[in-house]
C-alpha cells in the first residue's frame, strides 16, 4: 500500500510483539536507565491513545490532543505497509515483518528520536497591513478538522465541487486540523489530494494544532504554496465586512502580540465594517475547554463588542451558540468535518429544540453556563461511517457555508451530503 490515505494508527496497532525473556536488553543501549525511559515513555503513549480510543470503543480513525502520541501514529502510518480493513472504511497498520523482536525495540529507539525533535517551520507573516478587497456578494465554504481523507471528509468535498457546478465559491477555507500530525505526507494524502480546490475561486487554510506537531512544515511548505497563501492569518474585505484568518496554533491555543498588532491595524483602516473570525481554536465552549489566552489576547475587541461572529473548529461538534451575554458575538463550532466523535450523554439528553433538521439529526439545546452562552449542538446519526454500529454511534460529519449579499450574511449548516439542517441570517 503506497498511500496512508486510508491507514488508522489503534492502541492494537502500537502494541509490541511478545519479548522473550531478557530480549530488550541484548539490545545495545536499552538496558541503560536512557533504553529503559524510551520503552516507559513508548508504554505511556499507548496508554493515551487506549484511553481515546475506550471512549469511541470502535476501530475508527482517534487521535489525542497530545503531540507525542499524534506524532507516534504519523510514523507508524507511515513506516508499516500490512494492514487490514475495517468497517468504518479506513485500514488499520500492523506491525509487519521487521517490526518483531529487536527490530521493533530499535524501531522504538528511532521513533523517540524522531519525536524529540522539537524544531518548527518559520511562522509565515503577511506582507502587508492592509485587506485583500473581495467582492461585495460573497459565497463562501467552510469546514473544520476535516484532514483525514476519510468519512465525512471526501463527501463533504464532492458536495462543495457539485455545489460550485452552477456558481464557483467565491472562498472555500479549512479552519485547521490535518491527522496526525500534518506530516508533509498527510497533507499530501489527506488534505491536498481530496481538497475541493477547483470549486472556489480563493481558497485558505488555517493553521491547526495538529499541523504544529510535527512542527507545522507540511502545513508552510505544502499548504500554502498550494493555496498562494502567502501566510498563517489573513484579511479579506468588501464594503460591508471585515473577513480575518487568525492563526492559534503555532502558540498553541494563543495569539501572539505581533498578529494582534497586525489585526489592530487592519482594524484601523476597515471603519464600520463588521469583523468576522476564523480561527481553529475555541474562545469559549459549552463542552471542552475554553480559550482564556485568545480572550486575553484579544480583550479589547470582545469587551468593545467588536467582533460579529467567530467560526471555529478543534471540537469535533457542531454548536451554534446564542449571542454571547457580555461580548455579544455569535459563536460557531463546525469540528465535524472529518473526525469521528462519539455522541454525548449530556448532548443526547438535553431538551430537544424545536427548529427542524434532516436525516434523522436533531438540534439539543443546552443552558449557558458561567463560562459560555446557551447553544444547540448538533445530534444523530453518522451516515458516512460503513458499520451500522458506527453510524449510531458517532455525531453527523458536515460543513457550513456563508453567503454575503451587501450587509447580511446568510449562514448555513449542512451534511455532507449537502442536505441543509440549518439557516440563519446575520446583519
Amino acid at each position: 500500500m503506497d498511500s496512508i490515505g486510508k491507514k488508522i494508527v489503534t492502541a492494537k496497532s502500537m502494541e509490541p510483539p511478545p519479548f522473550q525473556a531478557g530480549e530488550s536488553e541484548s539490545i545495545p543501549g536499552m538496558a541503560t536507565d536512557d533504553g529503559q525511559l524510551r520503552l516507559q515513555r513508548y508504554a505511556q503513549i499507548m496508554e493515551r491513545l487506549q484511553q481515546e480510543g475506550d471512549e469511541l470503543g470502535s476501530d475508527v480513525m482517534v487521535t489525542a490532543q497530545d503531540r507525542e502520541v499524534s506524532l507516534a501514529q504519523s510514523k507508524l502510518a507511515e513506516e508499516v505497509e500490512a494492514a487490514r480493513d475495517l468497517p468504518s472504511g479506513g485500514q488499520e497498520v500492523q506491525f509487519g515483518t521487521g517490526f518483531s523482536g529487536g527490530d521493533w525495540v530499535r524501531w522504538v529507539w528511532s521513533l523517540t528520536d524522531w519525536v524529540d525533535r522539537k524544531d518548527a517551520h518559520p511562522m509565515l507573516r503577511p506582507s502587508t497591513n492592509t485587506a485583500a478587497a473581495v467582492a461585495n456578494d460573497l459565497r463562501v465554504a467552510i469546514a473544520a478538522d476535516w484532514g483525514t481523507g476519510l468519512y465525512g471528509a471526501p463527501k463533504i468535498a464532492e458536495t462543495i465541487r457539485r455545489m460550485a457546478g452552477q456558481r464557483k465559491f467565491d472562498l472555500a477555507m479549512h479552519l485547521g486540523d490535518v491527522y496526525y500530525s500534518g506530516t508533509e505526507k498527510e497533507v499530501d494524502a489527506r488534505f491536498l489530494k481530496v481538497w475541493p480546490t477547483d470549486a472556489a475561486t480563493i481558497n485558505r487554510a488555517l493553521n491547526g494544532n495538529h499541523e504544529m506537531y510535527s512542527g507545522g512544515v507540511g502545513y508552510f511548505k505544502l499548504i500554502l504554496p498550494a493555496f498562494k497563501q502567502e501566510s498563517s492569518y489573513f484579511a479579506l474585505q468588501n464594503e460591508h465586512w471585515l473577513l480575518v484568518g487568525l492563526d492559534t496554533a503555532y502558540v498553541d491555543h494563543d495569539i501572539d502580540n505581533q498578529q494582534v498588532a497586525w489585526l489592530n491595524l487592519i482594524l484601523n483602516q476597515a471603519g464600520p465594517r463588521k469583523l468576522v473570525l476564523f480561527s481553529h481554536q475555541q474562545p469559549f465552549s459549552r463542552l471542552d475547554s475554553q480559550g482564556p489566552k485568545l480572550q486575553k489576547g484579544l480583550k479589547r475587541l470582545l469587551d468593545d463588542r467588536r467582533i460579529t461572529a467567530w467560526y471555529w473548529g478543534h471540537e469535533h461538534e457542531c454548536v451554534i451558540y446564542d449571542p454571547h451575554p457580555a461580548w455579544g458575538l455569535l459563536g460557531r463550532c463546525l469540528g465535524n468535518g472529518g473526525i469521528p466523535s462519539a455522541r454525548k450523554k449530556d448532548v443526547r439528553g438535553a431538551p430537544a429544540d424545536p427548529r427542524p433538521a434532516a436525516g434523522g439529526c436533531t438540534w439539543q439545546r443546552l443552558s449557558a453556563t458561567a463560562d459560555s452562552p446557551s447553544c444547540i449542538v448538533l445530534d444523530g446519526p453518522n451516515a458516512d461511517m460503513e458499520d451500522d454500529g458506527d453510524k449510531k454511534k458517532f455525531v453527523p460529519h458536515g460543513f457550513m457555508t456563508l453567503e454575503i449579499t451587501g450587509p447580511k450574511l446568510v449562514e448555513r449548516v449542512l451534511l455532507s451530503n449537502g442536505t441543509e439542517i440549518y439557516s440563519n441570517t446575520i446583519g
